[in-house]
């Protein structure tokens, strides 16, 4: 979804130089969308490249079995499952 140009308000300074944006909800949640999407593709990124420079294996990368985590974290997130 693209942002259109009419829907930014700037807030302008007695110098006459902007100084904030105004923006409606829907375009605030789609700029934290954005965000969001943006750091969850670097961190595949990285997690990918820590695998394989750890040859795919994935004690080598770090990676921690699913079992393991559940138990260390402890009961309360046992009953979620």
């Amino acid at each position: 979804m693209e942002m259109r140009m009419d829907e930014i308000k700037y807030v302008v300074g007695s110098e006459g130089k902007p100084t904030a944006v105004l923006i409606d909800i829907a375009t605030w949640e789609r700029i934290l969308d954005a965000l969001e999407d943006a750091e969850d593709i670097a961190l595949v990124r990285e997690t990918l490249d820590t695998l394989e420079a750890a040859g795919g294996d994935l004690s080598k990368a770090g990676f921690i079995p699913w079992d393991q985590v559940r138990a260390q974290l402890g009961q309360p997130y046992d009953s979620a499952l």
